[in-house]
This record gives C-alpha cells, structure tokens and sequence, in this order.
C-alpha cells in the first residue's frame, strides 16, 4: 500500500514538474519513464477579443468576434521540432507505418515520412525515424492531428485550444498581425512576395520552405513563428463561434474536421493573420502542417 502512495505521489510531482518554464516532461507508461525536453513559456491569464472586426482586411465570416477568458498555461516557445517527434516515435517503438498500437487512437497514422521536393522532415531507416540531415531543429511535417495529440500527451501536456492558440499569438495584440497592422519578414516565415493589403515586404524572394525554429524574432510573448513557417494543429473541432462570452472555451461539437492556425511557409500574408482559421481532416498531412503543446496547471 505505502509503494502505490508513493508511486501515486511521485506521479502529481512529475506533472507539476511540467508546468515549469524550460522543462523535462515525464510521463509514466508501462513502468517505462520516457523524457522529452520543451522549452515553454508562461502565458498569463486574461481575457481577449477572439476573432476580428468588421473592419479587418480579408476578414472572413467564421471570425465573429466574442469576449474569451482563459486561465494561465504555459506555451512551447517553439513549434515541435523533427528531432523531438522523433525521440517520441522511437522510444515508442513506431515503425514505417506511423501506427502506434499502445495509444489512443491505435487505428490512425501519426505521421509519414517526408520526400521528393519537400524532403524537410523524417524519414525512416534500419528501423529508427531519423531527421533528414541539418533538418533536425525544423518543425516536425508530415504529421496528422493524431500524431500531434498524441505527442503532447507523450510529453504531459495537450493540444492548444484555438482560443489559447490565438490568445497566445496575439500577445495583446488587436491588430491584424502581431507585428501591427503588417506581417514583418523580420519575424515571419511566408509567401512574402504576396504582402497583406496596403503592406510592402522589401524582400519578396521568400524562403519557399521550412525554417528552423527560432530562426525569426518572437511576438511579446516569447513565442516563436505564431505567423508562418507551418499551420499548428489545435485540439479543437472546427465550427462556428459561439456570439457570447466564453470561458476556457474548448471548440464546437462537430466531429468533421480539426482546427489549424497561423498560415504556412506557402501562405500569402492574409492566411497568417492572427484570427484567420484554417480547417483539416485530423488524418491531414503535408509540409505546411505542424504543431506546438500546452501545459495546464
């Protein structure tokens, strides 16, 4: 009885361990204690103005704006990099087909392996995943939304609500973008040659790919390419906003499709605005598509 309390206490401690800034996440499975490192940062509580105004460039009619008040969590600081989903698949023991028997959802694919002119990411060889040499601090492709979920609950923590989500990005932000009224190539990895309304990027030959993380400056929060370089997958079911105040909101009800955010390394400026919602299927996959983690207190 004394080692199932311990073992029971140990396990509260590991987790409240994940809450803190620049951590090691454990989890316990199968008496197997994996460990993945995340830098997070701390995203204070608040309330916030979801979705944009009437007045916003592009703006379109799945963004009606409505008062969102979310508790604190901590963020990771940088997309989920190639070399961390694959420290996650192999200490997992997932082979080519990307399934992994023990989770949960044992049926879907996590992810597959990257090629031809978009080769940015896994691929796997002599039985282990291996990034695609000086790909591996690049953001994780290729990896559905099963494969996002069930990293974050590998690491201790979840998928971003949409409402965390661009809580997160806009750092207090109320404009478009949160650089201001523009995108900034200084901070953003997109399609630069495609600016946003009266916008002008004085350099147009955009990197046609992937960046590593880090690579362009970060929003007020610490948080690195909420713009741009890929779409997040966040935990939530696509649908409608709700036109009333919501709390620690967690998305609709429609079983379809999951939600995406934050435009691509292919996107015109106007998809990486800061209320702009993206869509897909959870098996989706592809170069623009990527992801970060939440840890909640």
């Amino acid at each position: 009885m004394e080692n199932k309390i311990s073992s029971l206490i140990y396990s509260f401690i590991i987790l409240g361990i994940c809450l803190i800034h620049t951590i090691s996440c454990k989890k316990e499975e199968n008496n197997n204690t994996k460990t993945v490192t995340i830098a997070s940062v701390q995203i204070p509580a608040g309330t916030f103005t979801m979705g944009s105004p009437l007045s916003e460039v592009f703006r379109q009619v799945n963004e009606t704006q409505h008062l969102v008040t979310l508790s604190a969590f901590h963020m990771s600081k940088y997309e989920i990099t190639n070399a961390e989903f694959a420290a996650f698949l192999n200490a997992k023991s997932i082979i080519s087909n990307g399934l992994y028997s023990a989770g949960f959802y044992p049926t879907k694919v996590l992810i597959y392996a990257s090629s031809d002119i978009y080769d940015w990411g896994l691929h796997y060889i002599n039985g282990k995943w291996i990034p695609v040499s000086g790909y591996e601090n690049y953001p994780v492709i290729n990896v559905t939304w099963y494969g996002a979920a069930e990293f974050a609950a590998y690491a201790g923590g979840t998928l971003p609500t949409e409402a965390q989500w661009e809580y997160a990005c806009r750092g207090n932000t109320t404009t478009p973008f949160n650089t201001g009224d523009c995108p900034s190539t200084a901070h953003d990895n997109y399609n630069w040659s495609f600016p946003y309304d009266i916008c002008t990027d004085t350099i147009t030959a955009y990197p046609y790919k992937t960046q590593a993380v880090g690579s362009y400056a970060p929003n007020a929060y610490n948080l690195h390419d909420m713009h741009g370089n890929v779409r997040e997958w966040c935990s939530d079911w696509y649908d409608l906003y709700p036109t009333t105040a919501q709390t620690n909101p967690t998305g609709g009800t429609y079983a379809g499709e999951r939600v995406t955010r934050g435009g691509s390394w292919n996107s015109y400026a106007h998809y990486c605005r800061s209320a702009f919602r993206f869509s897909n299927e959870p098996s989706a996959y592809g170069s623009l598509i990527g992801f970060r983690v939440v840890f909640v207190p």
